[in-house]
């Protein structure tokens, strides 16, 4: 049996005689349109155990990498929590929204100016590269007086949450085609990618919003490697027969 602090299980391995109560480590393509809590539920249901763990969420719309952690190796959530991550983000110039992606409202909508990718580049490297402050959205899991943020934007009421030191490692951009550029990003644990599609837009000067996010790897661990919901039930009825 693997070693599940050391050796996550991947989509390429069997399940047979994982002791999913004593504890593992999955490796999750977490699908568009559900929460990371919803992941965990249905993962917790698969498997037949008391105790599974999320070690870091993606929004509802994001997809992507998620390390789900079972039985006994929940209360090691945090040797994961803090370790690096890369993203893909596609961020739509020309549009703000109240929660910085696309699942919000509309707030503003400008034209966008003439950009070539060198000017978008140079954005990026000028202003946020390396360590600068970033305000996380509203619509975020921060506690403010022991209340998620989210809970009380959705109510209407004022956030006013206090900006933290992230790191951005590398920005590299993949396509650009008006008013879409698309972006890979290697930052820190705690960087929000709707903050930065925000502030990108504010520092072009129309506008923008992140209208898709796929988180590929954390840490050492790839998305590559992780396993389909569906894929995951499969196997386990596998080894049930």
């Amino acid at each position: 049996m693997k070693n599940p602090l050391s050796e996550p299980l991947k989509s390429s391995d069997s399940l047979t005689g994982v002791d999913f109560e004593a504890g593992a480590i999955l490796l999750i393509d977490k699908p568009a349109g559900v929460t990371s809590f919803a992941v965990v539920n249905r993962v917790r249901r698969l498997l037949r155990v008391k105790k599974v763990g999320h070690a870091g969420t993606l929004d509802p719309a994001a997809t992507g990498l998620l390390i789900l952690l079972t039985g006994k190796h929940t209360k090691h959530q945090d040797q994961f929590m803090g370790q690096d991550k890369v993203y893909r983000a596609t961020v739509l110039f020309g549009i703000e929204t109240d929660s910085a992606d696309l699942d919000g409202n509309i707030i503003a909508e400008h034209p966008v100016p003439e950009l070539q990718q060198k000017d978008i580049e140079a954005i990026l490297e000028s202003q946020f590269s390396g360590e600068f402050d970033q305000v996380p959205p509203a619509f975020s899991a921060i506690k403010v007086d022991g209340v998620r943020s989210y809970k009380r934007a959705r109510q209407g009421k004022l956030v006013a949450l206090k900006s933290r030191r992230v790191t951005l490692h590398r920005s590299e951009i993949i396509a650009w085609q008006a008013p879409e550029v698309v972006i890979d990003l290697h930052c820190s644990s705690g960087f929000y990618v709707r903050s930065l599609a925000s502030d990108l837009g504010r520092k072009v000067g129309c506008g923008a919003a992140l209208k898709r996010l796929i988180r590929t790897s954390i840490g050492e661990f790839k998305l590559e490697d992780a396993f389909d919901l569906d894929e995951l039930a499969e196997k386990i009825r596998i080894c049930r027969i």
